[in-house]
């Protein structure tokens, strides 16, 4: 391999880096709704209290209950997690130091301007904290089955990893 063409394939490589790491921030706030379904074995009216004190207790609120009372909807405010953000910043520090570094070797006359694009890095944290607040909705849909009851949960899939963790396994 020519050592000329060293120099270009790694900005190209550099550059995927980058592209990559604007997607990764793109998919940091992105919702990822899931429906699961359980079945508990306890009677519908010793489980409702518990679930509904349960989504409360994670600080969702009441926001609407179907006609039969089957279907209940919880909404509760996402925080933003600043341990996130930090990595966020830290992962854009590091991809806008190594393209101008690229740049640096590729046009010694002007590639220290290159590092300007340090500044940028501030943008991933906000963009990722404008977009990760938000309002969740949580749906849980109860049927009584048998000796117990079918639940069905649609929400966030943390947030049916934690109920699993928590409401299941309890």
């Amino acid at each position: 391999m020519s050592s000329d063409l060293i120099y270009p394939s790694t900005l190209l490589l550099t550059s995927l880096l980058a592209i990559g790491f604007v997607f990764f921030i793109r998919a940091s706030t992105k919702e990822r709704i899931e429906t699961k379904e359980w079945f508990i074995a306890q009677p519908l009216a010793k489980l409702a209290p518990r679930l509904k004190q349960y989504f409360q207790q994670r600080g969702y609120r009441l926001h609407a209950v179907s006609a039969d009372g089957a279907e209940v909807t919880f909404q509760g405010q996402v925080a933003a997690s600043p341990w996130m953000a930090a990595f966020l910043f830290a992962l854009a520090v590091a991809t806008t130091t190594a393209i101008a570094l690229v740049l640096m070797v590729l046009f010694p006359n002007g590639g220290i301007l290159a590092f300007g694009l340090v500044g940028l890095t501030p943008i991933a944290p906000w963009f990722y904290w404008r977009g990760a607040q938000r309002l969740e909705t949580v749906k849980l849909s109860l049927q009584p089955h048998g000796i117990g009851t079918q639940v069905t949960l649609e929400g966030h899939r943390d947030e049916l990893i934690t109920f699993e963790d928590t409401v299941l396994r309890a």
